[in-house]
């Protein structure tokens, strides 16, 4: 059976490896590749079309091996499409820069969107975390418990906000800077921002565990009653 997040078996990809992969991924190589194209004598333009495909040609990967696509990462497609074609059509590194910042914001506004569909982007994350024991669980969980769909909408509000944020500081900064600093000042500001959400996110997730006895995103989530009160854990 597939587990949530397309692999085959029992297990999921434990979440700091998950972390760490999108990190190196996200961040990493395409500062990399930019940096070391441009020591090549690479244009700014070409260079940032070039290491914005790195992460472009993971997704690409992962979707064709799970012969599988959620609606985030068909989001994100559709925007690494757009991304693509509006770099070839300008030609130039600034409009490049400002358009991928605005694209960021545009990703907070489909984390806030979901808020209106059957689930928030905070359970959708949640689940891609879990193998299917847990992740059948958190689904029954959902429908049980109001205090359960709270918290993962409240999530949902703070990584969207969050997100909006780091697109419209982005935009500005791809406005202001020279070329050749924004990529890393653009990744440095990402990153602090979303230190400081992970660190909101896991105080706020300690806090309702507290309160409510229920996991967020626990990979053994407690077995959830029609009033949202704990009834036991998950094996």
């Amino acid at each position: 059976m597939a587990t949530p997040n397309g692999r085959t078996g029992t297990r999921a990809t434990p979440t700091w490896r998950a972390a760490a992969t999108t990190t190196l991924v996200a961040v990493v190589l395409p500062l990399a590749v930019f940096y070391v194209l441009r020591s090549q004598g690479y244009s700014q333009w070409l260079a940032l079309t070039l290491s914005g495909a790195v992460p472009a040609v993971r997704m690409i990967f992962e979707v064709a091996r799970r012969r599988h696509v959620n609606g985030f990462e068909a989001f994100v497609i559709g925007m690494l499409v757009v991304r693509v074609v509006t770099s070839l059509l300008t030609g130039s590194a600034r409009v490049v820069l400002v358009k991928d910042a605005g694209l960021g914001a545009a990703a907070g506004l489909w984390i806030l969107g979901s808020l209106l569909g059957a689930k928030p982007f905070a359970f959708q994350a949640g689940q891609s975390w879990q193998a299917p024991t847990s992740a059948a669980a958190r689904e029954a969980a959902w429908h049980a418990s109001p205090a359960l769909r709270s918290g993962l909408n409240r999530l949902t509000v703070l990584w969207g906000c969050a997100q909006l944020l780091d697109g419209a500081a982005g935009m500005l900064l791809a406005l202001l800077l020279p070329v050749e600093a924004v990529p890393v000042v653009n990744r440095a500001k990402g990153l602090t921002l979303q230190g400081a959400v992970l660190l909101a996110t896991l105080a706020y997730s300690r806090r309702y565990g507290r309160r409510h006895a229920l996991s967020l995103f626990g990979s053994t989530p407690l077995t959830i009653t029609r009033t949202g009160r704990k009834g036991g854990r998950s094996p």
